[in-house]
């Protein structure tokens, strides 16, 4: 189950991203931003936002309940 959901924010931005890309008339940017718009739109990336939320979330949580640390090998 994802943590992180896409808000207000990311869809906004996001928006404007696919804005720009379609107003500019510099072929190479339109590649590019079409490139990076596709890359933050994957599952992969997603995913891959979903885990380090996950790993901040269990992180502040060991340290305010105090769980003693796993020692490093």
């Amino acid at each position: 189950m994802p943590l992180r959901k896409q808000g207000p924010d990311t869809e906004k931005a996001l928006r404007l991203m696919e804005e720009c890309q379609s107003e500019t008339g510099d072929e190479g940017f339109r590649a590019r931003a079409e490139k990076l718009l596709n890359i933050f739109q994957s599952d992969l990336f997603q995913a891959l936002l979903d885990i380090q939320e996950f790993y901040e979330v269990t992180v502040c949580e060991s340290r305010l309940v105090g769980r003693p640390r796993t020692p490093v090998l």
